[in-house]
């Protein structure tokens, strides 16, 4: 620890900047990050989507069969029986 405090720096660390280069980098991380995060909306939303849709159609074939049921049930006021 001592050999790296003996000499002093070439530069001033309190004005040294990333520069360029640095300002490219980040910029290309966070375009990079922002379209990641784009693609992983989209296919969140077509999860959903499907989900959805999944779910309305199983709700039509629950009431589907439930009126072929109450339709087949001796008794009922669909069938004309008394």
């Amino acid at each position: 620890m001592h050999i790296l405090t003996a000499q002093p720096l070439p530069f001033d660390p309190n004005q040294v900047t990333p520069g360029v280069i640095g300002f490219a980098v980040t910029a290309l991380i966070a375009i990079a990050v922002i379209l990641l995060l784009w693609d992983f909306n989209r296919r969140v939303r077509r999860i959903n989507d499907r989900a959805e849709v999944k779910e309305r159609i199983e709700a039509e074939l629950a009431a589907r069969e439930a009126q072929q049921t109450q339709r087949a049930e001796p008794g009922s006021p669909g069938d004309g029986t008394p």
